[in-house]
């Protein structure tokens, strides 16, 4: 028997040949099968994993950013009677409302400060005039708020009561209620950014410019500190869109009597000594860069 088959196999030879062939061929191809369909069944975990990766750790734990909150802000501009206001935001966190009713309080504690007797100084008198009148209408608006709430923290403590988490307040207050800290300052900043208010980020920045690491150095930490907390008031009024006869200038003009200037760049760099002023410059292009400004100047008029 085993003759026979030697004998066979001897005379047909490339018939043998042909079929190892094919049997070799067969099992290449059930084997590259099986190691595709085990790929295929892996691949959508390995691309989320390199998602995941992909993705900053700070970005990861972010939360969303909230949505403006431009209907507040209209009521916070226009409203006739601050006291209630107020009243009516602080129960309105998730529209960003504790924010708008602290910022309401310190605008009015600020017109308190300052008084309402315009001085005699330098400066256009018609201008002189129009901030005083802005300064005493909004001291009529403020009737009665710093009796009611005599202090930022007892007006913060009471939103807390009324509502939730607000959604474009800095964690704890910082910056607006309690003090800005050197080691949340960058995370802050970032943080009222991605809510897309610009009157949030221009309070969080101008609160927290002091500890940025933003332009050139005098080589002097107190100056470079000063210097970057001039540039952010600019950088601020340009976020809010009230540089230009806004009630920080106004103010500025009835409290000191120098009204030669009604925008607050003007104000702002008339407080910069001229050798300073280059050093400056970098701080205030650095700041308005980190603010999404670009860094020039960016005028109301000529945004989208």
């Amino acid at each position: 028997m085993m003759v026979r088959v030697l004998r066979w196999v001897r005379e047909h030879k490339s018939s043998v040949a042909g079929l190892v062939l094919v049997v070799l061929g067969c099992y290449a191809l059930l084997s590259l099968s099986r190691r595709v369909q085990h790929m295929s069944q892996r691949r959508p975990a390995a691309t989320a994993v390199a998602a995941a990766s992909a993705v900053p750790d700070s970005l990861a734990s972010a939360p969303p950013p909230a949505a403006p909150a431009t209907a507040l802000r209209a009521e916070f501009e226009n409203a006739a009677q601050q006291v209630e206001f107020i009243e009516q935001a602080m129960r309105r966190p998730e529209e960003g409302g504790a924010f708008y009713a602290l910022l309401a309080w310190k605008r009015c504690d600020a017109v308190k400060a300052h008084g309402v007797a315009a001085t005699a100084g330098a400066g256009d008198g018609a201008w002189r005039d129009s901030a005083l009148a802005l300064v005493q209408d909004l001291g009529k608006r403020c009737a009665d708020v710093l009796e009611r709430w005599p202090a930022v923290d007892v007006l913060y403590k009471a939103t807390r009561q009324r509502g939730g988490r607000d959604v474009l307040l800095p964690e704890d207050g910082r910056g607006i209620v309690t003090p800005a800290r050197r080691e949340t300052a960058d995370a802050d900043v970032d943080a009222a950014l991605r809510t897309g208010d610009r009157r949030v980020a221009a309070e969080v920045l101008r609160a927290n410019a002091g500890f940025l690491d933003a332009g050139n150095s005098t080589g002097d930490p107190g100056v470079d500190r000063q210097l970057r907390e001039k540039a952010a008031e600019i950088v601020a009024c340009e976020l809010a869109d009230d540089c230009r006869r806004g009630l920080a200038v106004a103010l500025h003009c009835v409290d000191t009597g120098d009204c030669a200037h009604d925008d607050g760049h003007d104000v702002v760099l008339a407080q910069v000594p001229e050798a300073q002023r280059i050093i400056f410059d970098t701080m205030l292009a650095a700041l308005r860069t980190r603010a999404g400004l670009g860094p020039g100047r960016i005028d109301a008029d000529a945004r989208p």
